[in-house]
């Protein structure tokens, strides 16, 4: 089979109800649920991909061990993605859930 085959498998793969909803059911079992106003500590470094305004390309904006509050969780192409506020570097970042843990929980930052 040629090139062309296997990439119009892999997209209508993607876009199979039942693929998908199996996806979701993974995300959700697996996924962190943070609530609005819930303090949160980063457990991964989020540098500036040029989206954030005056700073440089590549500056980290976020370290791990940073803690912030969640101001916002929404969804995007099925994905859960949460606005935080770092109130100590004054930004506010976009993160998933895999990025951060509660402050309640214990996080391993040697990773």
């Amino acid at each position: 089979m040629n090139g062309r085959g296997s990439a119009r498998r892999a997209v209508h793969h993607a876009h199979d109800v039942r693929l998908r909803k199996a996806a979701c059911r993974h995300e959700a079992e697996a996924g962190r649920q943070f609530r609005d106003g819930e303090w949160v500590r980063s457990v991964a470094l989020i540098k500036n991909d040029g989206m954030y305004p005056h700073k440089d390309i590549g500056e980290p904006l976020v370290r791990p061990g940073d803690t912030g509050i969640v101001q916002q969780s929404w969804r995007f192409l099925g994905d859960v993605y949460y606005t935080v506020e770092f109130m100590a570097h004054a930004v506010f970042v976009i993160m998933r859930g895999r990025e951060m843990v509660s402050v309640t929980e214990r996080a391993d930052l040697t990773a």
